[in-house]
């Protein structure tokens, strides 16, 4: 019995958290729980050390789970290189991590708080509170999916962000502060290292930021943004130079709904950026099915999707079917989807309710503003419902379109084809409204493009 004894109690020494926590090369706030590495608050208020060895822990142990298990962490530049796992919260309203101020490098690049590289990682369950955290006007990313900078080939990237709410202080901040980024690490930028992989964000909450979400995944890469909600963003999300297959399902997306940045900026217009350059591939595909998309009026000039292609034209494959557009009377100038040289698209199933400039822009842009300026062709407008619409003309097909069909049985929307060479089947018993006649200033859809085009490149240093 006696040897029975010391044998059960050398075995809860060896599993106490004091001895789990000396095993793992971390401090005490770091204990291992079976599978699960568990990570306190430290008394200290500084949670960086703690939370970037945990990591590095189950980096080199192979766990795959990283539990935050406190309410409140505090934390500056956080890299997991390889990571596969989660890093995760009790939940959205039990967790908060607040990143602390002027606590990133943004000299020259994208500072970020949390960057995974390579890896398979997710974040769940918190909620992420950002201020200023470069603290110099600079340009920050909370989350960044990242291919591996010390070997560019190496890019293979899945992350995940689940049930997490990001909140910063928009206008008011320092900084320029994205919520959650996936591109390839800065200095790689050759064709074959673009960052490949998987994306994932459902039910997530954005508000407070400059820009939500910017993807930028090539060679087929998956992109799902899901059940999330975009509040009093910038620009909630952007697509740009990407190869990527992605759905944008069931988010409620407020746009034209941010007060405070400069008129120039383009920001604060727009809910969806699309955008192929010269350094874009060659094909791309989005649909974007069953959201809310919510203008605010805050601008005369508020864009749901803006789409467009410049300098080289790709093979565009879009779907925008069964979604929600609701207007405001403050809107005289913008669109609801405005697409400018992408070909081959389908907007099927939506609902448009209230005052735009109009619903749907599809046109061609110069090649002296640096646009394509092709023919735009193999757009299909069917099946929706226009009935509630009070916009000064629900479909402009302009500059150098043809072929582009508008169906029948959509509630007799005002149409203005421009160029007379597209099919259309239904509208209003009046023959011609003119678009450009009704305008009442404002950003034009292909000057917003190039400024907002221009302002992301600047914040990722491209």
């Amino acid at each position: 019995m006696t040897r029975t004894f010391w044998v059960l109690l050398l075995s809860t020494l060896v599993f106490t958290p004091f001895t789990q926590a000396q095993d793992l090369g971390c401090g005490s706030a770091v204990s291992l729980n079976g599978g699960t590495i568990e990570v306190s608050a430290a008394s200290s208020g500084d949670d960086t050390e703690n939370i970037q060895c945990a990591l590095d822990a189950a980096i080199d142990g192979g766990y795959r789970d990283v539990s935050l298990v406190s309410n409140e962490y505090s934390i500056g530049p956080i890299v997991a290189k390889g990571f596969v796992g989660d890093l995760r919260g009790v939940g959205k309203s039990a967790t908060t991590v607040a990143i602390q101020d002027s606590s990133l490098s943004c000299d020259g690049q994208m500072g970020v708080a949390m960057q995974f590289q390579v890896g398979t990682a997710s974040v769940r369950s918190m909620t992420i509170s950002v201020d200023s955290p470069c603290g110099d006007g600079g340009s920050a990313a909370v989350i960044a999916y990242y291919s591996d900078p010390a070997k560019c080939s190496n890019r293979a990237t899945f992350g995940n962000v689940d049930r997490v709410s990001i909140t910063g202080q928009g206008t008011s901040g320092l900084d320029v502060v994205s919520g959650v980024v996936m591109e390839a690490a800065p200095g790689c930028t050759a064709d074959n290292e673009r960052i490949t992989g998987t994306l994932k964000i459902n039910r997530a909450d954005l508000a407070g930021l400059d820009f939500g979400i910017i993807t930028s995944v090539a060679a087929g890469g998956q992109v799902d943004i899901n059940y999330n909600t975009f509040e009093q963003v910038g620009l909630p999300l952007s697509i740009i130079d990407a190869s990527q297959s992605t759905t944008v399902l069931y988010n409620t997306i407020n746009y034209n709904d941010v007060p405070g940045y400069p008129a120039g900026s383009g920001l604060g217009t727009t809910g969806v950026f699309i955008a192929s350059t010269a350094d874009s591939p060659a094909k791309n595909g989005t649909t974007l099915k069953n959201n809310t998309f919510k203008d605010a009026g805050i601008w005369t000039d508020g864009y749901g999707i803006l789409v467009g292609q410049s300098d080289k034209g790709i093979d565009h494959k879009m779907v925008v079917s069964s979604n929600t557009f609701q207007g405001n009377s403050n809107n005289t100038a913008g669109s609801g989807l405005a697409a400018i040289d992408t070909l081959d698209g389908l907007v099927s199933g939506n609902r448009f309710s209230s005052k735009a400039a109009s619903w749907i822009d599809i046109t061609s842009g110069s090649t002296a503003s640096g646009y394509v300026g092709r023919t735009v062709s193999g757009w299909a407008i069917v099946a929706n419902i226009f009935n509630a619409s009070t916009a000064t003309t629900d479909i402009v097909l302009g500059t150098k379109t043809a072929g582009n069909v508008v169906g029948s049985d959509q509630g007799l929307p005002k149409v203005d084809d421009q160029t007379g060479n597209n099919d259309v089947l239904e509208k209003a018993s009046s023959s011609f409204y003119s678009f450009a006649a009704k305008r009442s200033g404002g950003w034009d859809a292909r000057s917003l493009y190039g400024e907002q085009l221009n302002l992301l490149n600047k914040i990722r240093h491209k």
